[in-house]
């Protein structure tokens, strides 16, 4: 298995919205092929930060994912945030 870790910090006051925007988002992405779980952890210190963890069968799996044209269209709300 492989665990892919993503550090987030948005834009100030707009830690809420990005929870709504990544359960959506994370929703998908377990549908694809070889991902296991995803995560999300807010700092209770800062709430505009957060840690997003995501297993996948491979890295095989986990590439394709990466480099695949749904997946910048999938995630392009967090990058908004």
């Amino acid at each position: 298995m492989v665990r892919a870790t993503l550090y987030m910090k948005v834009k100030q006051g707009r830690g809420d919205a990005f929870v709504e925007a990544w359960r959506g988002i994370a929703d998908e992405v377990r549908r694809a092929d070889g991902n296991v779980r995803q995560a999300l952890s807010r700092d209770p210190e800062d709430p505009d930060s957060f840690v997003v963890t995501s297993d996948w069968t491979t890295r095989d799996a986990f590439g394709a994912f990466e480099r695949s044209p749904e997946q910048d269209e999938l995630t392009a709300p967090l990058r908004e945030l």
